[in-house]
């Protein structure tokens, strides 16, 4: 009876080695993951929903770049699920940040999470090396799955931002035989074009640059969304530009002015 404890005993420990190898061969082939949000909740629903899941691995939860910068020099990482706009006012803006990223890891995977889902944004962070735009209306499986065909190399879009990419795109198409293309030394007449908007414009082309919806500033300011998508449309005619994605092309001088 004493040796069949012993061999059960023996055969117990070895079926535990087994276990806890699988374990690491697991954890050595999971996707490892980095969340970055300024959001209290969000953090701790992404925290759920990939430690529950069998594929991933969380590697760090962060609240800002600050944060996430010592992270990336020091832990290897396959995808990035980064927020485009994070709380802080001292925050380096959105697509400065991707692009710091993308000079310094190269073969990081990002993935982009974000309340705004603007066409023009996400042609703008397409363009800037993200692997896919999820937008924070869509369901935790569909951010998991994005997840892992980021992972795998793929570009991924929710299904109703790819729908309004696809229309957007069709639009700035039809309008090329219409707009002549701006060169690049017509940078050096848009801070002239910008003084020439009123205080308000100027506002709400700033806000909107910054990721705010029309909705959004409307109610920041106390006007109508009405008067607000009057004022950014009187903006864009006094600058001489047709289309969100022509505004955005100028982002980063707006924002450094």
């Amino acid at each position: 009876m004493s040796e069949y404890v012993a061999v059960s005993f023996l055969t117990a420990i070895a079926g535990c080695g087994e276990i806890r190898e699988k374990m690491k061969i697991a954890s050595k082939s999971s996707i490892r993951v980095v969340v970055v949000d300024d959001h209290p909740l969000v953090r701790i629903a992404m925290s759920n929903s990939i430690q529950e899941h069998s594929s991933m691995t969380l590697v760090a939860m962060c609240k800002s770049s600050e944060e996430l910068l010592p992270v990336l020099a020091n832990e290897a990482i396959d995808v990035l699920v980064l927020d485009y706009i994070l709380g802080n006012s001292t925050e380096t803006d959105g697509l400065q940040l991707i692009k710091q990223i993308r000079a310094h890891y190269p073969k990081l995977r990002i993935l982009m999470y974000s309340a705004i889902e603007s066409p023009a944004l996400v042609q703008v962070v397409l363009k800037a090396g993200v692997k896919g735009y999820i937008g924070k209306s869509c369901e935790p499986e569909e951010l998991m799955d994005a997840v892992i065909k980021v992972a795998g190399g793929k570009r991924v879009l929710s299904r109703d931002l790819q729908y309004a990419l696809d229309k957007f795109s069709v639009n700035e198409k039809s309008m090329q035989e219409y707009v002549a293309p701006r060169e690049d030394n017509d940078k050096r007449d848009i801070d002239a074009l910008i003084r020439d908007l009123s205080p308000r414009e100027n506002e709400v082309v700033r806000c909107y640059l910054e990721g705010m919806s029309i909705q959004e500033i409307a109610i920041k300011f106390n006007r109508s969304r009405k008067t607000v998508s009057g004022q950014k449309q009187g903006a864009l005619r006094k600058l001489g530009l047709k289309s969100d994605l022509e505004l955005f092309r100028f982002r980063d001088f707006w924002l450094k002015n």
